[in-house]
């Protein structure tokens, strides 16, 4: 899983492959940054897509 964060509203998503837009604010994916991790650390503030 990988950790991306909205750089309009700062919202932290949790998902596979790059979304489309911010579940929050609706900001295209462009402004969707990819934040690392390290291997099996979760973040416990991500949003989870519910698509998955």
């Amino acid at each position: 899983m990988a950790i991306w964060k909205c750089q309009e509203c700062g919202n932290i998503l949790e998902n596979r492959c790059k979304p489309g837009k911010c579940k929050v604010c609706g900001a295209v994916k462009d402004k969707l940054i990819k934040e690392e991790q390290e291997k099996g650390q979760k973040r416990k503030d991500a949003v989870k897509d519910p698509g998955e």
